[in-house]
């Protein structure tokens, strides 16, 4: 699925701002933009489950997986907070999560065809249960759509033998 996929790539941006990866000039606006998005990118895969699938999978049982899961809970307020600015209307996690730590170090690396400056960030999130790491929720968000995507493809190949059998 593309937007499963697209936030897929913007967490392989935000483990290389986590490990420091040169990947030309990033400014630390690049870096929290990237940060961000992955959680805008993440969340908005709901909406792609609820308008591809083929099982008749309704917003309503997509959204009751999303609070099942709290880093999804928190990905949802994350990503509507950095939306709209202000959650004005009621939030999954009770709280409008937001980052609260931006942790940067430059160094300095040399090749033999010349050097560059590496910026290697990391990014403290504040939720209801207290600051959590921004790249460990991004990882266990991925986690829990990638298992329920397996489990929803198992469905509909279910449903798909079914039908076979039932036209046979």
């Amino acid at each position: 699925m593309e937007q499963f996929e697209r936030a897929q790539r913007y967490l392989v941006r935000m483990r290389a701002i986590y490990a420091g990866v040169f990947e030309g000039e990033r400014s630390k606006n690049d870096c929290e933009d990237d940060v961000m998005s992955f959680f805008v990118h993440c969340y908005h895969i709901k909406d792609w489950i609820v308008h591809l699938n083929n099982i008749g999978m309704t917003s309503k049982q997509v959204d009751t997986f999303i609070d099942q899961n709290e880093c999804l809970r928190i990905c949802a307020d994350l990503s509507n907070g950095a939306k709209h600015c202000t959650l004005t209307k009621m939030t999954r996690t009770g709280t409008q999560p937001h980052v609260v730590g931006r942790k940067y170090e430059t160094s300095t690396w040399f090749t033999g065809s010349g050097g560059g400056e590496v910026l290697k960030g990391a990014y403290s999130i504040m939720t209801a249960a207290g600051v959590i790491d921004a790249l460990s929720l991004a990882e266990d968000c991925m986690h829990c759509w990638s298992t329920f995507i397996e489990r929803m493809q198992g469905t509909f190949e279910s449903q798909s033998s079914v039908n076979e059998t039932r036209d046979a």
